[in-house]
C-alpha cells in the first residue's frame, strides 16, 4: 500500500469490511488525524463517481450534517479505486463493546437510542437510506457518543425504490424485502435499528440461527421472540416500540426514523424515562396533527373539555369538591340527563327515592364513581354516527368494559371500576379514527386485508401511529389517570407473564376483554372457539380463565348489556356486534357447553 494516499499520509489499516479497508491517515495540511476509506466493494454503485471523481458515498456523507454521524471530509481515487476521508473518531464500534461490557439496561440504552434515532432521522429527512444499519456501522466513541459510520451502502431513496439482484447488507440486521420484490425505503433502516437495539438490550442478536437459510427464513416469517426483552425493567413498553420496527410487512413497520424517533418518545413518556434522553425541541408530529384535526371537527372539543374537567377535579383529589364536579356535569345536558338515569337503574342497586340531582348523585355514588360513569357517559354520548362500524365497535367498548369489570371484582382487586373504564377505552383510537378519519379507517381495513396485518401495525402504516397511541394521547388530554393510560396502551407482543401490581392485573384484565370482545367482531362463527382457546392460552398468567367459565361471563355481562343498552342508546336488535354475540352465546347453549349458571356479575 502506498504511503500516501492523494495529500493524506496513511500509517496502518485500522480495519477491514466487505466494501474495503480503513486506514488511519494524517492530513499534513490541516494537521489533523483522518479515517481513509479505501473501496474495492465490487458493487459498481459504490463506486460509481461523477465527473469530479466524486463517489456516490461521497456525495450522500457529504450532505448529513449531525453531531451523531460520523462526518466526510474529503474524496478522491487512488491506485486501489475510490477514496473517502472521514472525521477519525477514536472508539470502538458498538458491536465490540457488546462483547467487551456485554447488554445495556434499557434505562442507561436511552441516551444511545435517542441519539441513533436522531441521526437517522436527519438522514431520511434528506432522503438518504444508509441500508447497512447494525452494531458493527456505529461507533462509540471516548465519551460513550454513538456516531452512525459506513453510508458505503446508502442510497437516496429515489434510487432505491428497486431492490438489487443480490441481497447486500449485514443478514441479521436485513429487513424482510430484501429478499423479496418489495421496495426498499426508510422502513428498510427501521427494521435495521430494530433488531440492532435489540441486541444492545439483551445481548443477544434478533435473529437466531447458524446457517444463512436458518437467518433468512426466521427473516422472511417475522417470528421474533420478544421474551428476553419483556424479562427486563421496562421491558413490555420497549418491546412494544420494537414490534412497530420489526413488523414482518413495511406496512406495518414505523415508516422512517424520524416516525420511530416519535414512538420512541412515547414510550420515553409511558415509562417515565424522558429525562434520561435529550428530548428538547421533540414533538410528536403525527399525534399532533390527529389530535388538531378532531380539534376542528365536530364536538371533540367540548367533550375533551368535560372530561377534562372531571378528571383533573377528581384524578388525584380522594375528597374533590362535591359541588365542582357537579357544576362540570351540569354544563352538559346529555350527560346529565344519562347520568341521572343511571344512578336510578338496576346497575347500582334499588333504593328507596330516586335520585333527582348531580349534586345527589355525587353524594350517593362518591366521587371516584361518579368519575368513571361520566366518563363512560360522555365516551359514548358524544360518538354519534349513523356509522354501522362505529356502532359496532362502541357497542364491544361497552361489552368489554363490563367484562373487565366482572374479571376485577373476580379478582378482588380495588379499581374494578378503572377496569371498566380502561376497558371500555382499549379502543378508543379505533372508535376516535372511525368517528374523525372515516377515509383513512378505510385504508386501515384495506391494508389489513391486502397484507394480512394486525389492527396496530394497520394503523401504524396509514396513519404512522397506531390505534394505541391515539387512543393514549387522547386520554392524556382528558386528564385519565395514569394507569388508566397504562392500559390503553395496551401489553406486549407474545404470552403474557403474571403481572406484578394491581395496576397490571387490571391492564390485564382489559386488554384480555377487549380482545376477547374483537373476536365477535372479527372472527367467523365457526372460528371463535378455536380463536377462544389461543386467546386463554396467551393469557393463562396472568388472567387465568378456563374457557367454560369465559362462556358464561359472555352469557352474564351480555345479559347485563341489554338492560342497559337504551341508556347507551345500544339497539341490540340491529347492532351487528350484539348479533354476533348473540349467535355464538346461542351456539354454546345449544352445544351444551355453558348451560350452567351463569357466574354472578356484581352491579355495585
Amino acid at each position: 500500500m502506498e504511503a500516501k494516499i492523494g495529500r493524506y499520509e496513511v500509517t496502518k489499516r485500522i480495519g477491514r469490511g466487505s466494501q474495503g479497508s480503513v486506514y488511519l491517515g494524517r492530513d499534513p495540511t490541516l494537521d489533523r488525524l483522518v479515517a481513509v476509506k479505501v473501496l474495492t466493494a465490487g458493487d459498481a454503485a459504490l463506486n460509481m463517481v461523477d465527473a469530479d471523481g466524486t463517489s456516490l458515498e461521497a456525495r450522500i456523507s457529504s450532505k448529513l450534517k449531525h453531531p451523531n454521524i460520523v462526518p466526510i471530509y474529503d474524496a478522491g481515487e487512488c491506485m486501489a479505486g475510490p477514496y473517502l476521508i472521514f472525521e477519525y473518531v477514536e472508539g470502538q464500534p458498538l458491536s465490540e463493546v457488546l462483547k467487551s461490557r456485554g447488554a445495556m439496561s434499557i434505562e442507561d440504552a436511552v441516551p444511545m437510542i435517542a441519539a441513533i434515532l436522531k441521526a437517522l432521522s436527519t438522514a431520511h429527512a434528506a432522503e438518504i437510506l444508509h441500508l447497512d444499519l447494525s452494531p458493527r456501522n456505529v461507533l462509540i466513541d471516548a465519551d460513550n457518543v454513538p456516531r452512525v459510520m459506513d453510508f458505503g451502502l446508502a442510497q437516496y431513496v429515489s434510487i432505491a425504490r428497486e431492490p438489487k439482484e443480490f441481497a447486500s447488507g449485514t443478514l441479521r440486521y436485513m429487513a424482510p424485502e430484501h429478499f423479496s420484490s418489495d421496495p426498499i425505503g426508510p422502513w428498510t433502516d427501521v427494521f435495521a435499528l430494530g433488531s440492532t437495539f435489540y441486541e444492545l438490550v439483551t445481548g443477544m442478536v434478533a435473529m437466531q440461527g447458524t446457517k444463512l437459510e436458518q437467518i433468512r427464513d426466521q427473516i422472511k416469517s417475522g417470528a421474533m421472540n420478544f421474551e428476553p426483552v419483556k424479562a427486563l425493567p421496562h421491558g413490555n413498553a420497549f418491546a412494544r416500540f420494537l414490534a412497530g420496527a420489526m413488523e414482518k410487512s413495511r406496512e406495518g413497520r414505523y415508516a422512517d426514523c424520524s416516525t420511530m424517533s416519535e414512538a420512541f418518545d412515547l414510550f420515553l413518556e409511558e415509562t417515565g424515562l424522558a429525562g434520561k434522553a435529550n428530548t428538547e425541541g421533540s414533538s410528536h408530529s403525527t399525534i399532533d396533527f390527529l389530535l388538531r384535526r378532531m380539534q376542528r371537527t365536530g364536538d371533540f372539543p367540548s367533550i375533551s373539555r368535560t372530561l377534562s374537567d372531571i378528571n383533573r377535579l377528581t384524578g388525584d383529589e380522594k375528597e374533590a369538591n362535591a359541588d365542582k364536579l357537579a357544576n362540570v356535569v351540569l354544563r352538559d345536558f346529555a350527560l346529565t340527563g344519562k347520568l341521572l338515569k343511571l344512578v336510578n337503574s338496576a346497575f347500582y342497586g334499588s333504593r328507596a327515592t330516586e335520585i333527582t340531582s348531580v349534586s345527589q348523585a355525587v353524594v350517593f355514588l362518591g366521587v371516584e364513581q361518579v368519575r368513571m360513569t361520566a366518563n363512560s357517559l360522555a365516551f359514548f354520548g358524544h360518538m354519534k354516527s349513523d356509522s354501522a362500524i362505529l356502532k359496532d365497535s362502541m357497542t364491544r367498548s361497552f361489552l368489554s368494559g363490563l367484562i373487565a369489570r366482572a374479571l376485577a371484582q373476580r379478582a378482588k382487586l380495588p379499581g374494578a371500576e378503572e377496569a371498566f373504564i380502561s376497558g371500555m377505552c382499549q379502543n378508543l383510537g379505533e372508535n376516535l379514527v372511525i368517528f374523525y378519519f372515516a377515509d383513512e379507517h378505510e385504508d386501515i381495513e384495506d391494508l389489513q386485508r391486502r397484507e394480512g396485518l394486525d389492527k396496530s401495525a394497520a394503523a401504524r402504516g396509514v396513519l404512522g401511529v397506531g390505534y394505541s397511541e391515539v387512543g393514549a394521547a387522547v386520554a392524556k388530554t382528558w386528564n385519565l389517570p395514569r394507569s388508566i393510560i397504562e392500559a390503553i396502551r395496551g401489553v406486549p407482543p407474545g404470552a403474557l407473564a403474571v403481572p406484578k401490581s394491581d395496576d397490571e392485573k387490571v391492564r390485564d384484565v382489559a386488554v384480555f376483554a377487549n380482545e376477547l370482545c374483537a373476536l365477535f367482531q372479527y372472527r367467523e362463527q365457526a372460528e371463535i372457539n378455536d380463536a377462544l382457546d389461543e386467546l386463554l392460552k396467551r393469557y393463562e398468567n396472568s388472567v387465568g380463565l378456563e374457557r367454560t367459565f369465559c362462556q358464561k361471563l359472555v352469557f352474564a355481562v351480555f345479559d347485563k348489556l341489554k338492560q342497559f343498552a337504551p341508556i347507551f342508546e345500544i339497539n341490540v336488535a340491529s347492532n351487528g356486534f350484539c348479533r354476533a354475540v348473540n349467535a355464538w352465546l346461542e351456539a354454546q347453549a345449544e352445544s351444551g357447553e355453558a348451560e350452567a349458571a351463569a357466574p354472578k356479575v356484581v352491579a355495585s
